[in-house]
This record gives structure tokens, sequence and C-alpha cells, in this order.
């Protein structure tokens, strides 16, 4: 590629990935693609001529998480992406391992201005065909070539999502009514920036939550 031309490297950029890319979680089973593998198609594509830029890092140690917000510029266009990570307290009520949630937060930050440009989606596609799922909306059914893939049991997923997901680093899973309902009852908490899945709900915030909430959650979850 002498001559950089822009439609020919998004098209590069939005190309199928080998079999064998996309991963599971093995927590929720949720499906991804490694941040690796992400940089290594842009840096081939664009044969380096890419950049990334941090425009933002928060660091917020008294409400425990890192901001970022990361711009990618691809040819004359940039994207914006924004990355969330939690910080982990010690018992004196200092930050602990903070440069990784730097790290991870950048990481995330990256990965979310890349997926404007459609990276990675003709392959994650079949995997979020759930009725609330993106993958299934009409209008990206040119995305799937081939049949959804196996999954593990994607009835646990709740019939009723909302439009929120966990910014628990390496997370992103989609909440369910359920969990952004029991977010609401946690005092002080700005559910629309600190926003977890149950299983992430940091020990010292989940605590705060009512008893009685705790246990009617449960009660859903076990009848589901």
């Amino acid at each position: 590629m002498n001559e950089f031309n822009y439609q020919e490297v998004i098209a590069r950029i939005k190309e199928r990935f080998p079999a064998g890319t996309v991963k599971q979680r093995e927590d929720i089973g949720r499906a991804y693609i490694p941040n690796q593998v992400y940089n290594d198609r842009v840096e081939v594509a664009t044969q380096s001529q890419w950049n990334q830029e941090f425009r933002e890092v928060e660091i917020n140690v008294p409400h425990r998480y890192v901001k970022v917000v990361a711009r990618i510029t691809i040819g004359p266009h940039f994207r914006d992406g924004i990355g969330f990570c939690e910080i982990n307290i010690d018992e004196s009520g200092k930050a602990k391992r903070l440069a990784t949630a730097v790290d991870q937060a950048k990481a995330e930050a990256v990965r979310e201005a890349l997926d404007t440009w459609e990276i990675g989606w003709q392959d994650l596609a079949p995997y979020y065909q759930d009725a609330k799922d993106w993958g299934s909306n009409p209008a990206l059914r040119h995305l799937l070539k081939t049949a959804p893939p196996a999954l593990h049991d994607t009835n646990t997923q709740s019939a009723s999502m909302v439009d929120r997901k966990c910014i628990f680093s390496n997370c992103g899973v989609k909440l369910s009514r359920d969990e952004w309902e029991l977010l609401g009852y946690i005092p002080n908490l700005d559910r629309t920036r600190m926003t977890y899945c149950y299983s992430h709900i940091p020990k010292h915030i989940k605590k705060k939550i009512p008893a009685e909430k705790i246990e009617a959650f449960d009660r859903k979850a076990g009848d589901r």
C-alpha cells in the first residue's frame, strides 16, 4: 500500500478475523476479542499510519475510579473512546496497583474508539443474537455470514436488559434491569458512572445495599 487510501484501510480493518479469534469469558460466557488483536489489525491495515492519544486521564481515588478518554486517528479521521476502571483501596485508604488500573482504563478507551470503525463486528455479531442484543437488529443481518456459534445457555441472560454495561475491567456485560435497579438502592452512588453488574459490585459498596433487596435479587436470580 504505497499511497494511503482511507476507504481501503477501513475495509481491511473490518475484515473477519481468523477462526478462533473470538474468546468467551469463563465466568459469564460473554464473547470478546483481545485488545492485542485489535491493535495488531490496525497496525497492519494502516502500515503503522495511525495515532493513539490519551486526551484525558482522571484518577479519582475518593470515588475509586479511573476514567480515560482516548483518541484514535486513522488517516484524516479520528474517533474517541471512554474507558473506566475501579481503583482498589487498602486498609489505610490508599490506592493499590493504581498504574494497573490506569492501564486497564486506557485499554478499554482504545477498544471503545476502535469499535466505532466496526472492527470485529462480523466476528462478534453471531454471539449477540439474543432479542435485546445489538447483533439481533435486522439492520445488522448483513454481518451474519455464518450460523451463530453454539453458546452457553443464552436463556440465563435476563430477558429484561438495560442499555448499560459493567465498567469493571474486561467485563463489559450488559446489565439486567434487576441489576440496574439494585444499584439504585446504594446511597450516594451515581449509577450512570459507577455501573457494575452484580458480580463486580465492590464489596465496600455492596454492603450498603439493604439486606432485603439483596435477598429479593437472589430469589429472582434463583428462579431464572
